[in-house]
């Protein structure tokens, strides 16, 4: 039922208004009249009508101050008012009452039928504006609940996010090292005077689904470890967690790779049933008990780009491909063991398929043939800092386009 609101008592209105009012009732219109004693805004206020009346026994000055009044105040603002006026035409003060809020002029001579036409088209509008303001005030309230549930995941991913830079190995301080070994990009995880190892890790989310790690053994041995997760993100950082405790386990009671990988495929495809798969390569760099002087890498892989290996001696680039089927596709499977010796210049270069796969904006791939000239590129000028530099040469070949998956690089370097 429409409320209306007539701001002189209904006995005392105009006769041609009072029809009105007969026929606004006997089509279901409720009316109400000021009490008296009562201030007339307060009782506005309180019945919350769907339209209010100025009638013309109602000076203009008092017309105009129950206008004012009511657009002022937030809950009457959008009542829509309407002067009745007993003139064949509105005085020009009429007129100007419309800039302050009026709704619409009528005159009392205006046919019924279209008094009734326009008071009722104002009523519409009336509730099609509560019903947007009603509409924005659930977005806001919408919008509000979202900001804050959006800063609270932001929160949570950031402490995810330390918590999965902490699985990646610990490097050595840049105030330890000689200023040819400190990098913009890269850190130095392991160096003595026959080896170095160094590495970058550059997720595209809050969480990604690359690690990569490096173990030294108290036999002296060092383990050198990189792997890809399925997809990225939160499940991918997750798994990347659980690979981290199995891989560390593992890796502390057994020695070969090949059999590291085996066992790890297994005890991975126990635990992740939702799809993901993980590829990567183990290896370990070790002496020989009867050549304590000669550095083996042995390694193995499962399902992992081949690394690159630059044997200094030839000058040559070679690829490792001693690789088998990524972790968790099937289990109980064996995976190949490959062994080079390294000499000192020797380099080996493992990395995610985040690397070969980047896009630029024009979507052309980088791809591992262009990785391996840029690598043998930089070994012609004798750069001191290859990962730094690789880095660079991929940000320059996307010419700002964003990362689509994560992107890990480890270089083994033979001094």
């Amino acid at each position: 039922m429409f409320k209306i609101f007539s701001v002189e008592s209904i006995d005392n209105q105009h006769p041609g208004l009072c029809e009105i009012y007969r026929q606004l009732q006997g089509q279901g219109f409720q009316l109400v009249s000021p009490r008296e004693g009562k201030p007339l805004l307060a009782e506005i206020k309180a019945e919350q009508p769907d339209l209010i009346l100025v009638d013309p026994t109602l000076s203009e000055q008092k017309g105009a101050q129950v206008c004012q009044g009511l657009k002022n105040d937030p809950e009457t603002e959008n009542i829509p008012i309407i002067f009745i006026h007993s003139q064949l035409r509105p005085n020009p003060k009429m007129l100007a009452s419309l800039e302050s809020g009026v709704s619409d002029l009528i005159s009392i001579e205006t046919e019924e039928v279209e008094i009734l036409a326009r008071l009722k088209s104002a009523i519409r509008n009336k509730r099609l504006v509560n019903q947007s303001v009603q509409l924005a005030a659930q977005l806001n309230k919408m919008n509000t609940e979202l900001y804050e549930r959006n800063l609270q995941v932001e929160k949570e991913l950031y402490v995810a996010r330390q918590l999965q830079q902490s699985l990646l190995p610990p490097f050595l301080a840049d105030s330890t090292l000689p200023a040819e070994d400190v990098s913009a990009f890269s850190k130095c995880h392991y160096k003595n005077d026959k080896l170095k190892i160094s590495g970058v890790y550059l997720p595209c989310d809050a969480l990604g689904g690359d690690i990569y790690d490096v173990i030294q053994f108290p036999s002296g041995t060092v383990g050198v470890a990189i792997a890809d997760v399925s997809g990225h993100g939160v499940p991918a950082g997750f798994i990347t967690a659980i690979f981290k405790s199995s891989f560390y386990r593992i890796t502390h009671n057994h020695d070969c790779p090949a059999d590291i990988l085996y066992h790890l495929n297994n005890e991975l495809a126990d635990i992740i049933k939702t799809g993901e798969y993980v590829t990567g390569i183990y290896g370990r760099i070790f002496q020989p008990d009867d050549q304590p002087d000669k550095q083996v890498f042995e390694f193995s892989g499962a399902g992992h780009p081949y690394p690159l290996y630059y044997k200094a001696s030839e000058h040559k680039l070679y690829r490792l491909k001693e690789n088998g089927t990524p972790l968790v596709w099937i289990k109980n499977m064996e995976y190949p063991l490959g062994r080079v010796d390294l000499e000192p210049g020797d380099k080996i270069f493992m990395f995610t398929d985040g690397v070969s796969e980047m896009r630029n904006i024009h979507e052309a791939m980088y791809s591992e043939e262009q990785l391996e000239q840029t690598f043998m590129a930089l070994i012609e000028q004798k750069s001191p800092r290859m990962l730094d530099e690789i880095i660079q040469q991929l940000s320059d070949f996307t010419e700002g386009h964003p990362l689509e998956d994560d992107v890990s690089v480890v270089l083994i370097e033979a001094l």
